[in-house]
């Protein structure tokens, strides 16, 4: 941790800012560990991956706010960022906390122990409030212990704690916690086989210790007890029947939803874990069930649904079976490809392939719909040619997940920014990091020209190869090889640079290992690959970085 951000003083939105970003990265630090120890009877093992992506995303609209932000500014944009990008069980429950810990501090204008003791104790009360059948034993129970430990630190102090620092208030909050959190295996038969604490109650344990660390700037205190041997590996508790875990956001669509027919609706027919949360305005609904499209077209009577999530929990089981963590994509990649060659290595980045066309461009709607099959609540999509990124854009849209458009305007651009792409990473992070490593990237297509005359300064001749740097004509050759040769020649290759040419539809090895050795010819110093593309109408299509 760095240097205290406020040991004696009370918090001000900006300082309060800073103190959740680094809980949330600590707790992103942390989230493998407590995945290892999720356990049966709520098989979707990835607890510490869902607490963190949904602190995350909340984080990541409290820094967006502009200049020095008031206190409640931060809570409430904290609470309603969780609220959208709240993530499997465990995270739906700590937005409700989130959103109970900003109504407990209401409009002060600095966070104190008395502030402090009001949110965590809030906090647990709205936890508690959003689960149709609480359970001791739980992150609930930890939640409820620190805001007793807080409420108790506050009234020993001074006027219960006004106008202190929260270190004192948090401290206990911390302590109270952690013991509560020991005593969960004691609780819950489930946790008592496996030999393993909540894995919620953890997560709750690991956001307060980062929160202390970052106030105080001591080191973080306090680790986590992985279990020997996950409770879904033992007899009698197989990987059968697990059933989908359901995610999605109702929002209000003319008329204000109403948060019990929603409940009744999510209860309804055997389904569990049943979580339902949110206001007149936007539900999140999170549910186990056997029948996950029945839910789904029931709710889109009731409001608009959006970031839907739908994760089959039986592999999910499988995964903590093989790597102790059942955690699945948290944000999905589709990229438009065109080309075998190209489809592959899109593929092997983890990407989902959709048609880019050859001459048709795929349309916003099959866009959103292909989006909308990966079953994630976030969804990049690479639109790799200029013609289609206003589809992409429209199709945010028309699409029941949230989609996020990186800028790339060709197969190399999107290939670049593919390489940079990270599952586990948010989506605002991934945008930013993909869209540098695209920009990074120059474009060099060599293509037939389909008719005589001038374009860019350089006249073209029906049928004679030409080049393309950047989407923009650079000039002419005999044949296809010289075209390229040309357009390398333009792109100011330097000693270092890497050139990965990729031969078009129908284009014999040897030749397409012939033009790589002439660019290593014209161009000393300069690493040359070439790879099968499969694109039609180009023969070749290069990237240079």
């Amino acid at each position: 941790m760095t240097a205290p951000i406020a040991t004696e003083d009370a918090l001000d939105g900006s300082a309060l800012r800073q103190v959740f970003a680094a809980a949330s990265a600590h707790l992103r630090a942390c989230a493998k560990d407590v995945d290892a120890i999720n356990v049966y009877p709520v098989p979707d093992g990835d607890t510490g991956s869902n607490m963190s992506a949904t602190l995350r995303e909340a984080i990541e609209r409290a820094l967006a706010l502009d200049g020095p932000p008031a206190v409640a500014v931060v809570l409430t944009t904290i609470a309603r960022g969780a609220l959208y990008g709240a993530r499997g069980n465990s995270g739906v429950i700590l937005s409700q906390a989130l959103r109970g810990f900003a109504a407990g501090v209401g409009e002060r204008d600095r966070l104190d122990g008395h502030a402090l003791a009001d949110g965590l104790v809030d906090a647990a009360a709205r936890a508690y409030r959003a689960v149709s059948d609480p359970q001791e034993g739980t992150m609930l129970t930890v939640l409820r212990a620190a805001g007793e430990g807080a409420r108790q630190a506050a009234e020993a102090l001074p006027e219960g704690g006004r106008g202190t620092g929260c270190a004192r208030v948090l401290g206990s909050a911390v302590v109270a916690a952690e013991r509560a959190e020991a005593a969960t295996i004691e609780q819950l038969p489930a946790l008592r086989e496996a030999g393993v604490t909540d894995a919620g109650g953890e997560g709750v344990c690991v956001i307060l210790r980062g929160l202390l660390a970052a106030i105080t700037g001591a080191p973080v205190a306090g680790h986590l007890k992985p279990a020997d041997r996950p409770i879904v590996h033992s007899a009698g508790h197989g990987g059968d029947g697990f059933g989908f875990c359901t995610e999605f956001l109702v929002e209000a669509d003319g008329r204000a939803l109403d948060l019990e027919s929603i409940r009744g609706l999510a209860e309804a027919g055997g389904n569990r874990s049943v979580v339902v949360v949110g206001d007149p305005d936007l539900v999140r609904v999170h549910v186990h069930s056997l029948a996950p499209q029945a839910l789904l077209d029931a709710a889109e009577v009731v409001g608009r649904l959006a970031r839907v999530k739908v994760e089959d929990m039986s592999a999910q089981n499988a995964r903590f079976r093989e790597g102790g963590s059942g955690a699945g994509v948290k944000v999905a990649l589709l990229a438009m490809s065109r080309g075998g060659g190209f489809d592959e290595i899109f593929e092997s980045l983890g990407a989902t392939v959709s048609d880019l066309g050859v001459i048709e461009k795929p349309p916003a709607g099959q866009i959103a719909d292909t989006a909308d099959s990966l079953r994630v609540a976030d969804v990049v999509v690479l639109a790799n040619h200029k013609n289609v990124l206003l589809a992409a854009e429209q199709a945010k849209a028309l699409a029941r997940c949230t989609i996020h458009v990186v800028p790339t305007t060709s197969l190399p651009q999107g290939i670049a920014a593919a390489m940079a792409f990270d599952s586990e990473d948010s989506p605002t992070a991934n945008i930013e990091a993909m869209a540098a490593a695209a920009d990074a990237v120059m474009t060099i297509e060599v293509t037939i020209a389909g008719a005589t005359r001038t374009s860019d300064g350089v006249s073209v001749k029906k049928g004679e190869a030409i080049v393309l740097v950047n989407g923009k004509l650079a000039g002419t050759g005999t044949t296809p090889g010289e075209a390229l040769l040309e357009g390398l020649r333009q792109a100011g290759l330097r000693r270092g640079n890497l050139v990965t040419i990729f031969a078009g539809e129908g284009a014999p090895e040897h030749e397409r290992l012939s033009i790589a050795d002439r660019v290593r010819q014209h161009h000393a110093g300069v690493e040359v690959e070439s790879l099968p593309g499969g694109q039609p109408l180009y023969p070749y299509i290069a990237s240079v970085e």
